[in-house]
């Protein structure tokens, strides 16, 4: 048997992050893989799902050239798309050689399907690994509803959409989450007739509600059909198409044929056949059950990113891995700090989170004024006709940054300002003060903050302040 420091299982951001953190301390680290390393955000989410959506807004571009005065006449073969996907896909994997830095690192790869045999011990085909403390690290996969008839048709998940050949005349979508909404837009741009299916009032469900609506409403004007509120009740098999038949809370039904049909109805944790049970490991098909501290209901195993189901995006999963490390080596336990973690979605425009929302601080019972930037008045989206959308920041009635939500262009980037402030403790005020680079779409959040600023200097003790200034000057 092999003995190791540390065992992760599990080879996506989450176990990458471990293990090479870990062997960078000089422990003895083995990393278990039943696939390919990089995971499923590698392979078959974050980068091809960002490539394809690059292709879609450059044939959205072309689309719309005579906005800019731009006649054109030429006709376009998409054919190359899906290929040209898989190849970027490959070039990222090629040049971020993981493979060769972990190695480098000491970290020794298994490939293979692990189960444990105790708490200490994993079985991969055969061959016996020993950890003194074992990381779950092994992702999710996505959810197929039961009992709608999705077992005697043909669909398509997050893992096979990028396998597709040719882009499909008409297409369906169950769930209006990330995965649903991306694959929505970069479909219709590229040629598809769409229609999403989703069961809330409000797509995207863990952002703020008043950018998602606006976002659907942008979505829908580029002939998206979006049915809200309206759950799947059954698919089946007719000719060459789904049909796809779905009711509201009323119980009305929709009936839609489509030539292919996008399962992403949410995500479930990868727990199958890893023993859990076995070993004292609490789970539900949402995720493993663990503590603040990212530990399991098992002594010496701990589960980080997707496959403890709190946050599943693969920035966290490496926030929540550098967190059970130092758990590991150090008695002082550390709980991830979410509030300060931000996520995105990359339709175009893109809708960007951070903190707080106006419904939770009101669940919280917190105290909270909201100030909004609309790009409509910032002048660089102006003379770039990319003015939808807006800035929202939600803060503490003296300044304190509780959310940010932007829905405009390269929001995920602009997010990366609020994200440093919130975590450094910056405020409004503080943001405002400092010169941000005119024309830039970060100059919006100056203006955004500006807004803080005005509803100061109307409260009471400024006006009191303001009216003793003038009597001594």
């Amino acid at each position: 048997m092999e003995k190791y420091r540390i065992v992760v299982l599990g080879g996506g951001a989450a176990g990458i992050v471990a293990a090479m953190g870990a062997a960078s301390m000089g422990l003895k680290v083995a990393l278990v893989e039943k696939s390919r390393i990089g995971g499923e955000c590698s392979w078959s989410g974050c980068v091809p799902s960002k490539a394809l959506l690059a292709a879609a807004k450059e044939v959205h571009r072309i689309h719309r050239a005579e906005k800019w005065g731009i006649k054109l006449d030429a006709t376009m073969d998409l054919h190359g798309v899906l290929a040209k996907v898989r190849e970027l896909t490959q070039r990222a994997a090629d040049r971020s050689q993981t493979i060769q830095t972990l190695q480098t690192a000491g970290v020794e790869i298994f490939f293979g399907d692990p189960r444990f045999v105790s708490v200490n011990e994993i079985d991969v085909d055969g061959r016996r690994l020993f950890g003194e403390d074992v990381v779950i690290a092994t992702g999710s996969s996505p959810v197929v509803p039961a009992n709608i008839g999705l077992d005697e048709v043909p669909y398509i998940t997050n893992r096979t959409i990028f396998d597709m050949e040719t882009i499909p005349a008409s297409f369906g979508v169950i769930g209006g989450g990330p995965i649903g909404i991306e694959m929505a837009q970069a479909f219709a741009r590229l040629g598809s007739k769409v229609t999403v299916f989703h069961p809330g009032n409000h797509i995207l469900p863990k952002d703020d509600p008043e950018l998602a609506d606006l976002l659907a409403d942008i979505l829908r004007q580029e002939g998206i059909q979006i049915l809200l509120g309206h759950r799947v009740g059954k698919v089946e098999q007719v000719g060459n198409h789904v049909r796809i038949t779905a009711a509201d809370a009323t119980g009305i039904s929709t009936t839609v044929e489509v030539n292919s049909l996008l399962v992403a109805a949410g995500r479930q944790a990868n727990v199958e056949n890893l023993g859990l049970d076995e070993i004292g490991v609490e789970y539900t098909s949402k995720g493993i059950k663990v503590d603040e501290h990212l530990r399991t209901t098992a002594p010496h195993v701990w589960a980080s990113g997707d496959c403890n189901g709190l946050y599943q995006f693969s920035h966290i999963a490496e926030v929540q891995s550098r967190a059970v490390l130092q758990n590991i080596l150090l008695p002082i336990g550390r709980a991830p700090d979410y509030a300060g973690i931000p996520w995105g979605t990359f339709t175009d425009p893109e809708l960007a989170h951070l903190g707080l929302t106006e419904s939770q601080a009101d669940a919280q019972g917190i105290k909270y004024r909201v100030y909004r930037q609309p790009f409509s008045l910032v002048d660089r989206a102006i003379v770039e006709q990319e003015d939808a959308g807006m800035i929202k920041l939600i803060a503490s009635p003296g300044g304190k940054l509780l959310g940010a939500h932007i829905l405009g262009s390269g929001a995920a980037d602009l997010m990366n300002e609020l994200v440093v402030a919130k975590n450094c403790g910056d405020g409004l005020g503080t943001l405002s003060s400092l010169p941000h680079i005119y024309p830039s779409w970060g100059y919006g959040i100056q203006r955004a903050t500006d807004h803080w600023l005005i509803d100061v200097s109307k409260r009471w003790y400024a006006q009191f302040a303001i009216k003793a200034l003038k009597k001594i000057l």
